[in-house]
């Protein structure tokens, strides 16, 4: 699949969880709020929200900001975001494309939104331009390892992908670099506990998070669904069924040499 089919069918997806994204969205908005503590000063001054969502965050960074933007690819989103918020400026945009003027921003907030995108070096030059010198970028993203439980039960039923091609922190934070930006990072495993496996599915649903490149993935009979749920049901702990998000955690930083 073309980056940029992938990029709607991404899009699409996320239109469709926009009405629930807020009722599963607890894990990312925990992450939202320990990604402001690494902002280099309470006032964020001109703020980009990219990948906004729903307005998830527009609320802590409308407290911080003297001007907020929100931006994201998913019509929905920005829809549920604008009732909320009606007073607030959102634009439809994505990372490999955002919608603003060169050095527009002296914070860019990216919670969770750019493991979405294809191609991640258009990404970091994106961010890089649309960044003042001296600011900042706070972004957390997705690593190779989230979902572990996920892909290994449903490696047990076929060869195909069932989740998103995560990178490693190496690969992320070198395109970074090559960018331009300081970075200073963190890695952090979440761990998500759920008594029942649809309950599960669910919330990987309800937060959009259900798309990948690699649409034949595969019929998903009676068969199927009851020898996957039975392999999941060997992770359970006491807690119940873990979910494993491997999260990166970064504070890009644009050079006042810039």
């Amino acid at each position: 699949m073309q980056p940029e089919q992938w990029l709607t069918q991404v899009a699409k997806r996320f239109d469709k969880a926009a009405t629930t994204y807020t009722q599963f969205n607890k894990t990312q908005h925990a992450f939202a709020q320990r990604l402001y503590q690494k902002a280099q000063s309470s006032n964020l001054g001109d703020c980009l929200d990219l990948g906004c969502g729903p307005g998830s965050e527009t609320q802590l960074l409308l407290k911080h900001c003297r001007r907020y933007l929100g931006v994201d690819p998913a019509v929905g989103m920005l829809a549920q975001a604008s009732k909320l918020f009606p007073q607030v400026a959102y634009k439809q945009g994505s990372a490999e494309c955002i919608p603003a003027e060169n050095a527009q921003f002296d914070t860019v907030f990216a919670n969770f939104s750019l493991q979405w995108c294809p191609d991640i070096n258009t990404v970091a030059n994106e961010l890089f331009r649309v960044t003042r010198s001296g600011g900042q970028v706070l972004m957390n993203t997705l690593l190779t390892g989230t979902f572990a439980e996920l892909v290994d039960v449903y490696s047990a039923l076929d060869d195909k992908q069932h989740t998103i091609a995560y990178r490693t922190q190496a690969e992320v934070e070198a395109k970074f670099r090559q960018a331009g930006f300081e970075v200073t990072s963190e890695v952090v495993v979440h761990t998500d506990y759920f008594e029942q496996f649809e309950s599960l599915l669910r919330h990987i649903k309800g937060v959009g998070a259900s798309q990948t490149p690699q649409q034949d993935r595969g019929l998903m009979t009676p068969t199927r669904w009851q020898k996957l749920k039975t392999n999941y049901e060997q992770k359970r702990t006491s807690k119940g069924l873990p979910l494993t998000w491997k999260v990166l955690e970064a504070t890009l930083i644009k050079d006042k040499m810039y």
